[in-house]
């Protein structure tokens, strides 16, 4: 299949590419995000994710849908690339919101791009994490439309963190998202996680079906048998509303808010996470 750049720009939102520059980046970035859902409904309708450029392609931008990490930002690789950026890969790990557990090593996938003389954090494939490009400085905090962030590095680990007013304990609200170091890495090198992701009972993906996609001073997300409404307020705050859905509203819900019609029937999920095999 060909890979079209204006397909994917009208996907996302934007009119016509522009040369690289930090707001040309950060407008990418965020309309991504607002975009294409962040979602693991492929695993739970039979579907197997496979790490290959084209197929990445065909599945968010020709059938519209959504994906997880090193889909979403293996997309966005290919995206910046051919636009003239020089993104690197690097290889994180997810901390886990209940256990306190990092996932193994590549468990998530982030990029980092050198701009106007400075290097720029991009994720486009994590739920609740930037909206747009950070500065990769340590002790740099800054609210974005999302949320207030900070990262912060430690021997050589780097910490993305976000303020949240659910986790005091965590030191003044701050709970840490992923850590990463500044080796470079290759898409390929994700595979073998990409893998794990889509069959382990440690791994959000395959324990929950979910689909979650960013609003302008929001989230929307679809888990299990419930809708999840996230209103982000200044300062780092959120307030959450859920409502149950039956089975059979499902379909209906993630055409109607979500743009996805899948192909296959959809087996919703949502077990507790098993800690991963690997600590590091």
């Amino acid at each position: 299949m060909r890979m079209d750049l204006n397909a994917y720009l009208r996907r996302v939102g934007i009119t016509a590419a522009a040369p690289p520059s930090l707001a040309a980046l950060r407008e990418l970035h965020r309309q991504h995000l607002l975009s294409v859902p962040f979602e693991s409904l492929s695993i739970h309708i039979g579907e197997r994710i496979i790490l290959d450029p084209a197929l990445l392609y065909e599945k968010i931008v020709v059938r519209r849908r959504g994906g997880f990490c090193c889909e979403n930002n293996g997309l966005f690789l290919w995206v910046l690339q051919e636009l003239g950026y020089q993104p690197r890969v690097l290889s994180a790990q997810v901390k886990n919101i209940s256990t306190g557990v990092y996932g193994p090593p590549y468990d998530h996938m982030v990029l980092v791009v050198d701009l106007e003389g400075r290097t720029w954090l991009c994720d486009v494939g994590f739920g609740d994490g930037l909206r747009v490009p950070f500065p990769l400085e340590a002790g740099w905090e800054e609210e974005q439309e999302n949320g207030v962030f900070r990262i912060e590095e430690e021997g050589g680990q780097w910490y993305i963190k976000r303020k949240e007013e659910e986790y005091p304990e965590t030191g003044g609200g701050w709970r840490v998202l992923y850590k990463f170091t500044l080796e470079e890495r290759r898409f390929e090198e994700f595979r073998g996680m990409c893998d794990y992701n889509q069959t382990s009972p440690s791994s959000i993906f395959y324990c929950k079906s979910f689909c979650s996609l960013q609003l302008p001073r929001g989230r929307l997300t679809y888990m299990g048998w419930k809708l999840i409404t996230t209103v982000y307020t200044t300062g780092g705050g959120s307030v959450r509303t859920k409502e149950d859905l039956r089975e059979d509203e499902i379909p209906d819900l993630l055409r109607d808010k979500f743009g996805i019609v899948l192909n296959g029937t959809l087996v919703p999920k949502d077990d507790d996470m098993a800690l991963p095999p690997l600590v590091a």
